[in-house]
């Protein structure tokens, strides 16, 4: 076939084709002439003369579909926006950012080597104290808190309370001896204060509290707000008070060489408020008793 008659069939070819892709038969010459006639695509075989096998982008701004090794326009990216949380803890070696914590199943803390998962820190947390132990051997108000402070929770250790400064204690004798414990905390301006007596007199309703020795009794526990002011000298300015509705635990009263008088205290008593927060501990050992009203 003569030159002239292939361009003739190539230029008809493309015409005809101007809203696809035209595949040009292998030739010597001419394919260049036609490649975008249409402002669209034209796939030129191997050998075509003028046309490589990249698959490269014509002059329109398209991309050839090209054989060979050309044509792909670049990769999309492997990893989506929402993937799988990081490992941590345990054999992993993963390290959460400041605004994460590493959360084990079971509240294990990696016991085992078990993997946990960086998940998001809370934002606002309850005011509730039962107390809890984290991860790293310190106690927390909540598991919320603790998770707030970048730890879990764990399922097996026990803290105590290490703030021993936030109680205090009086002691005042007569007709019935009176013990006040005061327990001040700052980070939620409250104060709770128990109440016991002896003689022993009738607990309310939803209390069941173990004293020892027998003798004592819990009368009543109020929550109220005032931190600074949870001191027997101070108490009378603090917030209006809530009664608590339940409570149990333990209360142990030791006294002092020959003397009926107490010494120190410990205790251990979860408390219940009807309004929030609505739990408290009160968990302390070794507390120093005052006399009178100091």
């Amino acid at each position: 076939m003569s030159h002239a008659r292939l361009s003739s069939l190539l230029f008809g070819l493309s015409l005809a084709a101007c809203s696809g892709t035209v595949e040009i038969p292998s030739s010597d010459g001419g394919a260049d002439d036609f490649r975008n006639l249409c402002g669209g695509t034209v796939d030129m075989p191997s050998g075509s003369g003028g046309a490589d096998d990249s698959g490269g982008t014509a002059s329109t701004g398209d991309t050839g579909d090209g054989g060979g090794t050309g044509g792909a326009g670049g990769s999309a990216s492997s990893t989506s926006s929402g993937g799988t949380p990081l490992a941590c803890g345990g054999r992993s070696g993963g390290v959460c950012s400041a605004e994460e914590y590493c959360d084990f199943p079971d509240d294990s803390c990696g016991t085992f080597d078990t993997i946990g998962r960086c998940t998001p820190r809370p934002g606002g947390c309850p005011e509730d104290c039962p107390g809890v132990c984290g991860c790293d051997n310190q106690f927390y108000c909540n598991a919320c808190a603790a998770q707030q402070a970048g730890v879990d929770v764990s399922a097996n250790a026990s803290c105590v309370e290490p703030e021993i400064d936030r109680y205090t204690v009086s002691y005042w004798p007569g007709g019935y001896d009176h013990l006040t414990i005061y327990k001040a905390r700052p980070e939620a301006d409250l104060c709770v204060v128990l109440y016991a007596e002896a003689p022993s007199r009738q607990s309310p309703e939803g209390f069941d509290i173990v004293t020892v020795p027998e003798v004592w009794s819990v009368s009543r526990i109020l929550m109220s707000k005032g931190a600074a002011s949870c001191t027997p000298d101070a108490q009378g300015s603090a917030g209006a008070a809530v009664s608590a509705t339940s409570a149990t635990g333990s209360l142990t009263v030791q006294t002092s060489g020959s003397t009926s008088f107490p010494s120190t205290i410990d205790v251990d008593i979860t408390v219940v408020f009807p309004e929030e927060p609505t739990t408290d501990r009160l968990r302390a050992t070794g507390l120093v008793v005052g006399t009178g009203e100091n």
